[in-house]
C-alpha cells in the first residue's frame, strides 16, 4: 500500500483490496460497506459503533462483543438515560439477565470508561445513580 492511498478506519480496506462483494468510498476513510453496517447517517455521525468498534469524533476504539453491544445501545439514546434492565436485556437477549446486585454492567462500564479516557474522551459515560448510564454525545473535539 502507498502512503497516500485511502483506508477505511473500521475494516481497513483499500482502493486496491475492497470488502468482499465491494465497497466504494462515503468518507474520506469509510467505505459504504461499513456505512451501511453502521446505518444512514454514519459518515457525519460523532459516535457510531461498527464491526466492534467504536467511532468517536475521529477516533476507532476496539471494543468486545459485549461492550459494542452496550455501547451500540447507549450511542443509540444520545444525552438520555439508560436504564440498566435495558443494557441487561440487550446484553442477554432471550435469557435471563443477571440480578440487580450483579457488577457485571458496572465492570464492563468500566471497561469501556478506561477505553474512552485512553481516546481522550473521559466523561463520555455518566453514570445515574440506581437507574442506569447516560451518553454524553461530544461535541466536536475531545472532552
Amino acid at each position: 500500500m502507498t502512503s497516500n492511498e485511502r483506508r477505511c478506519r473500521v475494516c481497513g480496506c483499500t482502493e486496491q483490496q475492497a470488502c468482499p462483494g465491494g465497497c466504494s468510498w462515503v468518507g474520506p476513510d469509510l467505505c459504504s460497506s461499513c456505512a451501511a453496517a453502521a446505518g444512514p447517517g454514519a459518515e457525519d455521525a460523532m459516535a457510531v459503533v461498527v464491526r466492534q468498534r467504536l467511532l468517536i469524533a475521529g477516533s476507532s476504539i476496539k471494543l468486545s462483543r459485549t461492550e459494542a453491544v452496550v455501547m451500540q445501545v447507549l450511542v443509540a439514546a444520545p444525552d438520555r438515560l439508560v436504564e440498566v434492565e435495558a443494557l441487561h436485556a440487550a446484553m442477554y437477549p432471550g435469557s435471563k439477565p443477571p440480578s440487580r446486585e450483579s457488577n457485571v454492567l458496572q465492570v464492563l462500564v468500566s471497561r469501556l470508561r478506561r477505553k474512552l479516557t485512553a481516546a481522550g474522551h473521559k466523561h463520555a459515560i455518566e453514570t445515574i445513580r440506581l437507574r442506569g448510564y447516560r451518553f454524553v454525545m461530544p461535541q466536536g473535539g475531545t472532552q
